[in-house]
């Protein structure tokens, strides 16, 4: 489904400054050339800002966000940290699951969504999700977009407490950091995507496309270089679930990596993350304008064969469909 038609705007230089995070379409129109210079769900670059301040240029811009919705998330993800008491924890987060199917059923930007929750839960440095950014803008969308899933998955799995919420967050977020270096590649990105969809079939893409080594190091080495990341910064409420960012890519038979040991049973809350990374590729463009809840409904990967992810997707689409009852029956 296509994005629907929005007004476009004139957006001064200022205001884009405001901005973390580009929340729409951004043009320089200069006489009769039409130049498209931001789309959404990227970083807004303080450079950028910088080099156009001085002139104080003006921008059309066509926002793709909701901002009414956005701000009811925003509101919910407040209220919710400051809520102590079990019942109404989970009352809040089953609040906020509803919203989010009530409206994204209605094929809302999710966009709206994704930035509500970056700015509840992104404990990720600004420089560092620079870095993320610089290495590859789609890197950063793909971790944009999977941890707001992370949030949205975790509520449908009976996690509720703002502090699991906003690790589930983090840690989706830095699951790929390690990837941030500079041998990352067009081959190393695509490595990582097969492995998404197949898990084992990483390093036969990268062997397929005769990928040098120093590219195929930096795909079998960065979950380490990610777990080390999120060791030394402290971002996390409950430190040892940065264990899950070590094997997230290892395999029962063993044949994973980067250790290679055979993976046994984990948690719910390990396969809460490790699903919501799998729900985005790294792609050079997204098509959230269409019904998310559909596309989770459907949605079919190779972990889905790993029994906790499957348990944990099962509760996500029971919950929808729960909420999809009670649509039906103005409940």
């Amino acid at each position: 489904m296509k994005p629907q038609k929005q007004m476009m705007t004139k957006l001064p230089v200022k205001d884009l400054a405001k901005k973390i995070i580009c929340d729409g379409h951004l043009f320089l129109i200069s006489g009769e050339r039409k130049f498209y210079l931001m789309k959404p769900g990227v970083l807004v670059d303080p450079d950028f800002v910088k080099k156009h301040a001085p002139i104080n240029s003006t921008f059309d811009f066509e926002c793709v966000v909701n901002q009414e919705l956005k701000d009811k998330f925003t509101n919910h993800f407040r209220e919710l940290r400051y809520l102590q008491f079990e019942k109404d924890l989970r009352l809040k987060c089953s609040e906020i699951v509803h919203d989010f199917y009530l409206h994204y059923s209605d094929s809302e930007h999710f966009l709206s969504f994704a930035l509500a929750c970056h700015e509840a839960f992104c404990g990720i440095s600004l420089d560092d999700q620079l870095r993320m950014h610089e290495t590859d803008m789609h890197l950063f969308r793909k971790a944009l977009y999977s941890s707001a899933f992370a949030i949205i998955t975790g509520m449908t799995n009976d996690f509720f407490h703002y502090l699991m919420l906003k690790d589930f967050y983090n840690l989706t977020f830095a699951l790929d950091i390690g990837l941030c270096e500079s041998n990352y590649s067009y081959y190393v990105s695509e490595a990582c995507n097969a492995e998404n969809r197949n898990p084992g079939s990483g390093r036969k893409y990268l062997l397929k496309e005769k990928a040098s080594d120093f590219e195929s190091a930096l795909f079998l080495k960065h979950p380490e270089k990610s777990y080390q990341y999120i060791k030394e910064r402290s971002i996390l409420a409950f430190p040892e679930l940065a264990e899950v960012t070590l094997y997230q890519h290892e395999l029962t038979d063993g044949s994973g990596f980067p250790r290679g040991v055979i993976k046994g049973q984990i948690s719910s809350w390990e396969a809460v993350v490790i699903f919501s990374d799998s729900l985005v590729e790294i792609l050079s463009e997204y098509s959230f304008e269409y019904e998310v809840v559909s596309y989770l409904i459907n949605f079919e990967n190779q972990k889905l064969k790993d029994l906790p992810v499957n348990r944990v997707y099962k509760k996500l689409c029971h919950a929808f469909s729960h909420f999809q009852a009670m649509k039906e029956t103005g409940s």
